[in-house]
């Protein structure tokens, strides 16, 4: 039987942490790294005061550890200068830089980052673009800017106590796990030219645009993904191409759109989400690709402003997603800026969702805490 483990008396409590040797880091272990995103978010204290007197700011650096492989990071802040030659503070130019990797395998990799900045505000996140950038990885302790952002730090970017906070997302891409993963042998089905194609989706005609207005595609795949887009294959015959059986009618809607459902069909992912989600979310939900639906939710919470929180409301309660309707909702109950605005007038989204689900509006009003009757009709406030 283990003994019982002895108090620990004050007196020894500072012997007992001197125990404590060596530092521990995190590494993660998956099947693809290439689908790990890091977060890492960086506090500056008393910003205006920290940028004044200084030449440069960096953060803290930071370890990015996957299958085996290291690399250390940090976020640095440098200025522009006026024609006077002295600096200037607004706006910032932030950097992302690698300072050290450590891997046994030298080689490319894609590197996608993204830097934001939080709006205390409305306690948001405003993102820039999502950039590129191909890298050599190899060991070394050299420090290497990999990208860098022009950012305006404005009032509502300082919160209560005078602090500024910067977001970098980053995403490390091996490219033989790109040649090599399912996802991008799956991507070449789709890009080859083979008779196994057997099926042609018509879209909307945009030939000046893409040379064409159709995707071919193997019936299979279709079937095997989405029951409801099966059931919606047509019987067609092609005097030019006799390997095509069958045809997907989505003339209704633009070339880019299908193909991007299409390209989330072989490969489980859609390229420039924050373009195409709120137009795919619709389509997922109609031909049950629980998937899609997900990943269209996902980037829609992401790009939640006071400006398409409305529209993305109304999108939510049609298609049926909770999860979506309930985030959009506690937005509004935590936006100032909706508290503020909404009294003295209302987008055009607001007054459709008043004309055409009166239930949904008065749900918003009430998380916002207003009624129906204290939200002027007349005016508007910025998209």
């Amino acid at each position: 039987m283990p003994t019982k483990p002895k108090p620990i008396k004050p007196e020894d409590k500072k012997e007992d942490e001197n125990l404590e040797i060596g530092a521990i880091h995190e590494e993660l272990e998956v099947p693809v790294s290439s689908e790990i995103v890091f977060r890492k978010i960086w506090t500056i204290k008393k910003f205006q005061k920290s940028i004044s007197k200084r030449d440069f700011v960096d953060s803290p650096r930071f370890r990015c550890s996957v299958n085996g492989m290291g690399t250390i990071w940090n976020i640095s802040i440098r200025f522009w200068k006026g024609p006077n030659g002295k600096k200037v503070t607004n706006p910032v130019v932030v950097c992302l830089n690698l300072t050290g990797c450590e891997t046994d395998e030298t080689g490319q990799a894609r590197v996608r980052f993204q830097f934001g900045v939080w709006d205390a505000s409305i306690k948001h996140w405003e993102c820039c673009a999502i950039s590129n950038v191909v890298l050599n990885l190899e060991n070394t302790k050299d420090l290497l800017s990999v990208g860098y952002k022009s950012l305006g730090i404005l009032d509502r970017h300082i919160d209560q106590c005078k602090d500024v906070k910067i977001m970098v997302k980053l995403q490390i891409i091996h490219n033989d796990e790109e040649v090599h993963s399912l996802s991008q042998d799956m991507a070449r089905l789709l890009e080859k030219d083979s008779k196994e194609k057997d099926t042609i989706v018509k879209c909307e005609n945009e030939e000046e645009e893409n040379g064409n207005n159709s995707i071919r595609v193997h019936s299979w795949i279709i079937r095997m993904r989405s029951n409801k887009l099966g059931s919606k294959l047509l019987e067609y015959k092609n005097d030019k191409n006799k390997h095509i059986k069958y045809m997907l009618d989505f003339t209704c809607y633009p070339y880019n759109l299908i193909y991007e459902l299409i390209r989330y069909i072989y490969t489980d992912k859609v390229d420039n989400a924050e373009t195409y989600a709120s137009h795919l979310l619709p389509l997922s939900t109609r031909y049950q690709l629980p998937g899609l639906i997900g990943l269209c939710e996902r980037t829609l919470l992401e790009t939640l402003t006071p400006g398409n929180v409305a529209s993305i409301l109304l999108l939510a309660d049609e298609n049926g997603c909770e999860n979506l309707r309930k985030a959009a909702l506690h937005y509004c109950e935590e936006s100032e800026e909706i508290k503020g605005c909404i009294h003295t007038g209302k987008t055009l989204a607001w007054r459709v969702m008043e004309m055409v689900n009166p239930d949904l509006f008065l749900e918003a009003c009430e998380s916002i805490g207003s009624s129906s009757s204290n939200i002027d009709s007349a005016g508007s406030w910025s998209e």
